[in-house]
């Protein structure tokens, strides 16, 4: 099955809004919103997200970009997503317009929860400090991880970045979502000598090429 890496930044049309810094009551929640982490009882009852002022866009979009690279969609999106069937948190909140007037009470935070062991290290195209990934120029999915990935997940190594299947892809398009952008992901089986690289092979401040 082909997988996607879903656009949570997106830029192309200045007409839609963009969110605008988060809420008070969630700014220290964003490592959460945007890692898989679960905010349960923690969420803020009707929290209020304002739009941009950076950015004068005003129409409403299926999925609505920010600077937090946090999943933010309308509810037929939403449901698509739910009907996955995968462990995430659908969490509601006021939709302000630049004049903080309420522009909707129809968009939600999708937080897919959790992360997958996913990427073929050594094609994949990262930037290591130590043992720590300072970031991701390129992913290539490992064929073998693969078998029973979800229809959504995060990368392991960067859990902001979404990965979504073919088959949720095909379910989005019913829905006809404005604002959605998705990128092929390269998919490879691992190498002969090893699937996965011992850390040791790593070298430090360096990036580690297939």
């Amino acid at each position: 099955m082909n997988y996607f890496l879903l656009e949570l930044v997106p830029m192309v049309d200045k007409s839609y809004c963009v969110l605008g810094d988060l809420p008070d009551n969630l700014l220290s929640f964003s490592n959460r919103l945007s890692r898989g982490r679960p905010m349960g009882s923690d969420y803020p009852k009707d929290p209020q997200w304002r739009m941009s002022d950076t950015y004068g866009g005003i129409k409403l979009p299926s999925l609505i970009a920010n600077l937090d690279n946090i999943l933010v969609v309308e509810r037929p999106l939403k449901e698509v997503f739910e009907a996955t069937g995968v462990s995430m948190e659908c969490l509601p909140f006021v939709l302000l317009n630049h004049k903080g007037r309420v522009a909707s009470r129809d968009y939600f935070i999708v937080n897919p929860l959790g992360e997958l062991d996913c990427l073929n290290l050594e094609k994949s195209d990262i930037e290591w400090l130590d043992d720590d990934v300072v970031g991701i120029e390129k992913l290539v999915l490992d064929t073998d991880k693969m078998k029973d990935a979800p229809d959504v997940f995060r990368v392991k190594e960067d859990r902001e970045k979404l990965i979504i299947s073919h088959r949720l892809a095909d379910e989005m398009k019913k829905v006809k979502p404005t604002n959605v952008f998705l990128f092929d992901v390269e998919q490879a089986p691992p190498s002969p000598r090893s699937a996965k690289p011992a850390k040791a092979s790593k070298p430090a401040k360096a990036k580690a090429r297939g």
